[in-house]
């Protein structure tokens, strides 16, 4: 993560303010890599277009303070969460007036992400009118699998997609993983997952939304699509948060191809 981060910004001696572009590291990545650096400053957000502005403020390494517009707190960090072009500047030193998170960076992001969630949620519920000229439209529209599971590959952390039929074997893949047998996981996910929908079904709660395995030296968020299965393959669990949100509506295009 640091690796990315320095590869990407400018370290400038004379105001000692690490500066970089959001198109090149986003966010999360940022936040972590201040986080277990222990920094203490301010972040200065710049979006493009639009010129708006946001700003984080660290204390140790913890997140106290976020701002984006006229949002504050945790709202502000969602926010600021889905930003993926404009400019960042992390000057140190420079202190919050008031704290309005006060959470570690990996809860703050957590609880950002969740909000995201929501607010998507809601603004689903609000579209429910015309919901079915919209289907009509998406249908017209729809995408093939090969190319969904390409956007999905753009995500950050993503090294392969892997869609698994219940009976084991793989219908579709993209990418890939030197630490995750693409074969081998599709027996695996499908074994896995037929337990957990036939437990589930004893408990009469067989709905199965998403699952998270450790699997080697990989993690892997799996969710139905469909009548199958997709699974992501990320090298660890740091970028899960962001993974799961930026998924979502993928996940849901996927689902129409299977």
């Amino acid at each position: 993560m640091s690796v990315h981060i320095e590869e990407n910004a400018d370290l400038h001696a004379k105001d000692s303010g690490l500066k970089g572009n959001l198109a090149l590291t986003n966010i999360t990545d940022l936040l972590q890599f201040l986080s277990s650096s222990a920094k203490s400053g301010m972040i200065r957000l710049v979006s493009h277009p639009g010129g708006e502005e946001g700003s984080i403020h660290f204390v140790a390494g913890e997140l106290v303070s976020a701002a984006s517009k006229n949002l504050t707190g945790l709202q502000g960090l969602a926010d600021l969460l889905s930003w993926d072009q404009g400019t960042f500047h992390f000057v140190p030193g420079v202190a919050a007036q008031k704290s309005n998170v006060g959470l570690s960076v990996q809860h703050a992001i957590m609880e950002a992400v969740l909000l995201l969630d929501k607010q998507a949620r809601d603004n689903a519920a609000t579209l429910k009118t015309g919901s079915e000229e919209r289907s009509l439209d998406m249908q017209q529209t729809e995408r093939g699998s090969t190319e969904v599971m390409n956007d999905l590959l753009e995500i950050p952390g993503v090294d392969a997609v892997v869609v698994v039929g219940r009976d084991g074997f793989v219908i579709e893949s993209a990418g890939s993983s030197s630490r995750v047998n693409i074969d081998e996981l599709g027996a695996s996910l499908a074994h896995s997952v037929n337990g957990i929908e036939e437990m589930g079904s004893e408990l009469n709660v067989n709905k199965f939304q998403d699952m998270f395995i450790e699997y080697g030296r990989a993690v892997i968020m799996c969710r139905p699509v469909g009548d199958a299965v997709a699974a992501i393959i990320t090298p660890d669990a740091s970028k899960l948060g962001i993974i799961r949100h930026k998924t979502k509506k993928l996940f849901e295009e996927l689902g129409q191809s299977f």
